[in-house]
């Protein structure tokens, strides 16, 4: 993974740090926060909205300091109303960041990494490993980006590529801004951070302290299938990962999701169901199958509608809470890393800004 990192932008601050910044730049600093405001209340994205600012300061700003980098470097739109953006970074990086429509609203889908170095035997996302980490201004920009081309959002979500517990500093940081009350004031049970446990960075959530809902990647109910399915948690085992998440529950009070992407023929039958069963009896958590969306390079295929159910109905009967999920944006670029690896294979295109 590279060393190298963008300099530091004012996305990169806590928004509390806003007039500090202002200040050193000879602005008084009420800008400052008449400006976090424009930005994480009113869903500004260039400083030339923020009206009540001097002219002469949002010009030299927008100069400076563009508040949104990325360019929209390709659209993927599904009939469900799924909307899957690949953005392109100043350096020319991409990531993908998707809005989903649901029952409670519109959810964010957020990346953490360009690329990622869990790599899982049936995800796009790490097929080329990572190229390096997100900053907080970053994942921040992914948020603020989706914001103005499709409206608010009542949920976040971190599950698009990369690792999230493998970037720990730059998510949480980048969660703090929604957050806290200075920044977009966003209430923490209504965001989720799915990580396969990396050693360490449930612990660093726990202490971090925020209520957020932890999602933890699983795929298969013992070690061996596991680590075949999902190389970067080699040297961990799954007893050890659910035992922190019971801490982490038991820090925080809330309940956590096991996600366990449902293989066609390999973690999908009756003993699976039962072994999984086996491992997650008595956890203080909801199961939440995802049916596989199919990436062309791997050999993998979803599972049939009666086998989806029947391993559903198997864990019920054992007595677990458990969703069998919906997909969303099946028709183009569903799985996550498909479309960043279909525009990286494809012939130069124009770029375009959403």
């Amino acid at each position: 993974m590279s060393d190298s990192t963008p300099a530091p932008r004012l996305l990169d601050l806590h928004p509390r740090d806003w007039p500090a910044w202002f200040e050193q730049r000879g602005a008084p600093g009420f800008q400052g926060r008449n400006a976090a405001r424009w930005v994480f209340r009113r869903g500004a994205t260039s400083w030339e909205e923020m009206t009540d600012l001097p002219a002469g300061l949002r010009a030299q700003l927008e100069a400076e300091q563009p508040l949104i980098t990325a360019v929209c470097e390709a659209r993927s739109e599904a009939e469900d109303g799924a909307v899957k953006l690949l953005l392109r970074l100043p350096d020319g990086a991409s990531v993908e960041a998707v809005g989903m429509p649901g029952t409670m609203g519109r959810t964010l889908c957020l990346s953490s990494q360009v690329g990622c170095a869990v790599r899982c035997a049936f995800c796009a996302s790490g097929m080329e490993g990572v190229e390096r980490n997100l900053s907080r201004a970053e994942i921040l920009e992914q948020a603020l980006y989706l914001r103005r081309e499709q409206g608010e959002f009542q949920r976040i979500v971190m599950m698009g590529m990369g690792e999230p517990g493998h970037n720990l500093d730059a998510v949480l940081a980048a969660l703090d801004s929604l957050i806290d009350p200075e920044g977009m004031d966003f209430a923490a049970r209504r965001i989720t951070l799915s990580t396969v446990g990396p050693k360490g960075a449930l612990e660093q959530i726990a202490r971090w302290g925020k209520s957020i809902n932890l999602a933890l990647s699983v795929h298969a109910p013992d070690d061996t299938l596991r680590h075949e399915l999902v190389p970067g948690v080699r040297k961990r085992s799954l007893a050890e990962t659910l035992d922190e998440a019971d801490r982490l529950f038991a820090a925080t009070g809330r309940e956590y999701t096991v996600e366990y992407v449902l293989l066609a023929g390999v973690n999908d039958g009756n003993e699976q169901a039962s072994a999984l069963a086996a491992q997650l009896r008595g956890r203080r958590c909801h199961i939440n199958l995802i049916p596989y969306n199919p990436v062309p390079e791997f050999g993998f295929q979803r599972p049939e509608l009666p086998d989806q159910e029947a391993f559903t109905a198997r864990l019920r009967q054992a007595g677990l809470s458990v969703t069998l999920r919906r997909s969303l944006g099946r028709q183009t670029d569903a799985a996550c890393g498909q479309l960043r690896r279909r525009q990286r294979n494809s012939p130069p295109r124009p770029r375009f800004s959403a």
